[in-house]
């Protein structure tokens, strides 16, 4: 099993559709693939996979750590929050 550990704070504020694909994201794979990955929320525990959804300050200092297995970032920016 592998051990996946996603790490999120989109579901904090409501009505917005990043907090729904990654809240949709775990329904999938927890459905459909209960054997294959054992996966938990903000963990910072060993894992095999690192699966960054938003970026936190202390999400991105646990990418330091080689504990945290494979990291993969999938972020959402909008423009609206970095001034453009």
């Amino acid at each position: 099993m592998i051990k996946i550990h996603m790490f999120s704070s989109a579901t904090k504020v409501a009505g917005q559709g990043v907090g729904s694909v990654y809240t949709e994201l775990i329904s999938l794979l927890r459905r459909y693939f209960p054997d294959d990955f054992d996966i938990r929320i903000n963990d910072y525990g060993r894992s095999d996979i690192s699966h960054y959804h938003t970026i936190d300050p202390q999400f991105y200092a646990s990418t330091f750590s080689k504990r945290r297995g494979r990291k993969i970032g999938y972020v959402h920016f909008f423009a609206r929050y970095l001034g453009v």
